[in-house]
């Protein structure tokens, strides 16, 4: 029976550091990482899988992921420059937690979203690039796109959307972030535009507990303490208000609220039919509730699911 056990944890480890070892190379491959951050990771994933010093390799690891990662997109310590879509330098905001789902496909593959491609790195990244090509269904930014960036954080997406041509609207409802998001949207130009309200199912006025962390800016319904008044809109309202003609993508990352948002949103899904890449890994029945509300609202939309995201289109 020992024998059987020490057998079994020999596979383990090998399939573990064969999985490590070839995330690796596609991190070094694709140009994500440095030949120094990568060996760095790899060390990284053996120290937390020997359980030997792993808090220690753990915190140099991130210091020189971080510091390589800044070699190869800042810009004289003020700001990223992902191919012309620029974020500013804010150290408690750090782009690099962002980089896998915006601009790694746009920067290391040039905006190629095939769906083969997409699949093969889903397991490799954390949440999937909020673009899919291929299946009957072609989800992405394009020229000339008028874009609904919900829970826009400081506003790498859409950055990335006002350099790929199109005109983008950022909500994002908290004061702290949004400071920054209006930093992101002068450096990005006229077609980018901030505005602090959240998206919901309902116009109203909530509080909201927000956590600054030191690394992100989380937000929470809340009715305690350290919370913010923020405003929420429907997106149909926001839609008639700004007399938008036309909705061509809808991207949305919003912790849970993303089945509210297209609640709010049915009218302009029927009306417009935008493209959708909406985050499904918040809530553990959000692959089937989003998918039946934007198919009650819209029953020409065609879905696809990866790991974490939901795409749609109607063709």
């Amino acid at each position: 029976m020992q024998k059987r056990e020490n057998k079994r944890e020999c596979i383990l480890r090998s399939n573990f550091s064969i999985k490590l070892l070839n995330n690796t190379l596609i991190g070094y491959r694709t140009g994500e990482r440095t030949l120094k951050a990568s060996l760095a990771y790899f060390i990284r994933g053996i120290s937390n899988k020997l359980h030997v010093f792993s808090t220690t390799v753990n915190k140099w690891y991130l210091s020189i992921d971080q510091k390589e990662f800044d070699k190869l997109w800042l810009i004289d310590s003020k700001f990223y420059n992902f191919k012309g879509a620029l974020v500013p330098f804010e150290k408690h905001f750090p782009v690099k937690n962002v980089f896998q789902d915006t601009f790694y496909f746009y920067t290391l593959f040039n905006d190629n979203y095939d769906s083969e491609l997409v699949r093969k790195l889903d397991t490799y990244l954390n949440e999937g690039p909020y673009g899919y090509e291929g299946d009957g269904i072609s989800v992405k930014v394009e020229e000339g796109d008028v874009v609904i960036d919900a829970g826009a954080w400081i506003g790498d997406f859409s950055a990335y959307a006002v350099a790929k041509g199109a005109q983008s609207y950022a909500f994002e409802p908290t004061s702290t972030t949004f400071k920054i998001l209006e930093q992101t949207a002068e450096l990005n130009g006229e077609k980018f535009y901030p505005v602090k309200k959240g998206l919901g199912s309902v116009s109203r006025v909530c509080n909201m507990f927000v956590d600054n962390d030191g690394e992100s800016n989380s937000i929470t319904i809340s009715k305690g303490e350290n919370v913010e008044k923020i405003e929420v809109v429907t997106l149909d309202s926001f839609v008639q208000q700004t007399n938008l003609k036309k909705v061509s993508f809808i991207k949305a990352d919003i912790e849970g609220a993303e089945r509210d948002m297209l609640l709010g949103a049915r009218e302009t899904l029927k009306k417009f039919s935008p493209k959708l890449a909406i985050c499904t890994y918040h809530l553990p029945d959000d692959p089937e509730v989003l998918e039946q509300i934007i198919m009650d609202a819209n029953p020409k939309y065609k879905i696809i699911h990866t790991k974490s995201k939901l795409f749609a289109q109607v063709k």
